[in-house]
């Protein structure tokens, strides 16, 4: 299933100091790049005013959902998460109304 999941820095990030930000920034990273070879991450947007991102998940299961609980920026953003439904979904439902 796909989800949309908007995130955007809160304050307590920019409060930390910069090298603290480079490493969690860094390791993020790291996280992210597991996800995209994966197969799970399959976009993501810096938003214009460059304080978080817009990603498309493709996840199996909501443990896999749980588990972007694990990146390393998650306890410094506000994460808004929402389910996607697929037109061809959305028309098929319709059509037995």
């Amino acid at each position: 299933m796909k989800f949309m999941v908007i995130s955007r820095f809160k304050d307590s990030f920019s409060a930390l100091p910069p090298d603290k930000q480079k490493k969690i920034v860094d390791t993020q990273g790291q996280f992210r790049e597991k996800l995209i070879k994966e197969g799970k991450l399959k976009e993501i947007y810096l938003l214009g005013n460059m304080k978080g991102a817009m990603v498309i998940y493709d996840l199996n299961s909501s443990e896999d959902l749980a588990h972007l609980a694990e990146s390393p920026i998650f306890p410094f953003m506000d994460w808004e998460i929402t389910p996607l439904v697929e037109m061809d979904v959305v028309r098929k439902v319709q059509a037995k109304k």
